[in-house]
């Protein structure tokens, strides 16, 4: 199974999926559009498929919300930005290569699900927001240039560089220290890990709390986060502390052996590196998973309201697909008529000369052609040859659909 590691986008899936329309189970009545060869230039026609409610992907980014479920705080206001959903480059170019390198027929509407089911497969365009709250002026984006996350607040952009980007630039190892000298009557653990900080007095309390933020709670701020510190005042919690504080990670720049600490990583971190990482974007190129992501409720619900509409109709996705696909020399036809359903292929469509062909061949041909939407397993079992099936397929001469089905 061929696999796009940077993408995620599995290959196989696309192999598997059953892309003939539901014309393709009949016995007879199908023929094809008489101008089959020619680039399609009419809008997308055809059945809508049914929902796929199957999609893992589907359930976990885009399930629907429940009816009559309760909810504690309504839905955040969608920002008042423009939208365009795209497929990305890196994952279209595989699926290009896929069709090129295949002769079966795949269905242009099914294609763009296909994208739309994949977060990651995804290339969105977003215009700035016209307004921000009740009427304040428009505000540009801030934007990390290591992977694009975003967010209208240079903050938060600054914060997830620390969180995740930190490591890029600077290593870290754990030494012996002294243990901490003094009487110390409490410690403040985490109410979320259980981990324990130390006593709220100590120097280096706030370093640990900002720390315990930037490694495992990027989303949080500080305040809610301190809200669910718990002081301890048992003896033994604070003598496992004690023996705890002995170990002690210090940071260094790569290419440097000067260790220091935490709190002087990021100061470093925030005046030398971050303000190349951190950049302004009047309109934003973002992939879907990380737009979702995204700190800015308003800007992830207005990226799912529109991927929720491109897949409700995806005449969208449809055009940017086939406007890549024409590009790439890939081949469409539709089927029954001029607004049947759109497929795509690599194969270049040709007459199949009967005359000059050898008669095993002309006999498969044949076959197909009394006999269309048939089967391979029909085909094989009426004595045809799989290899002259995919002879004639791989060639033009017939149309191999994506589960086996041929047509003339």
């Amino acid at each position: 199974m061929e696999t796009d590691l940077t993408n995620g986008i599995d290959l196989g899936s696309l192999a598997g999926l059953d892309f003939t329309p539901a014309w393709a189970r009949k016995a007879a009545g199908v023929h094809m559009d008489a101008a089959r060869g020619a680039k399609a230039a009419s809008e997308q026609g055809g059945d809508r498929p049914p929902p796929r409610p199957d999609s893992p992907r589907r359930k976990q980014q885009f399930a629907p919300r429940a009816k009559g479920a309760p909810q504690r705080t309504p839905p955040p206001r969608p920002l008042a930005v423009e939208v365009r959903v795209l497929p990305e480059p890196k994952a279209l170019g595989t699926v290009v290569r896929k069709i090129q390198h295949d002769y079966h027929a795949y269905k242009l509407k099914d294609l763009a699900y296909f994208f739309l089911d994949n977060p990651s497969s995804l290339s969105l365009r977003i215009s700035p927001p016209r307004e921000v709250g009740d009427g304040a002026p428009a505000k540009a984006f801030f934007q990390c240039k290591a992977c694009g996350f975003a967010a209208l607040d240079e903050n938060d952009v600054a914060r997830h560089a620390i969180a995740a980007h930190l490591c890029d630039y600077y290593g870290e190892k754990t030494v012996d220290g002294e243990p901490p000298k003094g009487n110390f009557s409490c410690v403040a653990r985490c109410g979320l890990s259980g981990v324990l900080l130390g006593p709220p007095n100590a120097h280096d309390f706030g370093a640990k709390v900002r720390e315990m933020l930037d490694t495992r709670y990027p989303g949080m701020s500080e305040a809610d986060y301190r809200a669910r510190l718990e002081m301890v005042r048992d003896a033994d919690a604070i003598e496992e502390w004690r023996k705890g504080a002995v170990k002690k990670t210090v940071y260094f720049a790569k290419g440097s052996e000067a260790e220091i600490s935490r709190e002087a990583a990021e100061m470093e971190f925030r005046r030398s590196i971050l303000p190349s990482l951190v950049s302004t974007a009047r309109q934003l190129s973002i992939t879907a998973d990380v737009a979702l992501s995204s700190p800015v409720p308003g800007l992830a619900e207005a990226v799912r309201g529109a991927i929720d509409a491109e897949r409700r109709s995806p005449a969208g996705m449809c055009f940017a697909l086939r406007g890549a696909f024409h590009h790439k020399k890939l081949n469409f036809f539709r089927v029954n008529d001029s607004r049947g359903q759109e497929f795509v292929t690599g194969v270049a469509f040709r007459e199949f000369d009967a005359e000059h062909a050898i008669p095993d061949l002309a006999s498969v041909a044949r076959f197909v052609a009394d006999n269309p939407c048939s089967s391979r397993a029909e085909a094989v079992q009426a004595g045809c040859s799989g290899t002259h099936l995919d002879w004639l397929a791989s060639t033009g001469r017939v149309v191999a659909f994506t589960n086996g089905v041929y047509s003339p």
